[in-house]
């Protein structure tokens, strides 16, 4: 849609998916215009559980390898209040 052109996400998990987290990871959205010289910074505190984390029926992907963190990001939003 012409409207999100220049929305990006980032799906993520990190040490803390499905344990604090949800299981299936966490995203960031950003803007293209969040770029400044080749750069972006992550506000991890801007993180969300997809809506797959909340309602059965909603698919979601699944973030890649490449972005599985070995860290624990203990910032965003964690604890989703439903075992799936």
């Amino acid at each position: 849609m012409p409207e999100y052109r220049d929305y990006l996400f980032l799906p993520f998990k990190d040490a803390t998916s499905g344990e604090e987290t949800y299981g299936g990871g966490r995203y960031i959205d950003f803007r293209t215009g969040d770029i400044q010289n080749g750069r972006l910074i992550i506000d991890f505190n801007k993180a969300y559980n997809p809506y797959c984390a909340y309602h059965e029926g909603y698919p979601c992907p699944i973030p890649p390898k490449h972005n599985q963190l070995s860290v624990a990001v203990k910032a965003g939003e964690k604890a989703y209040g439903k075992a799936h």
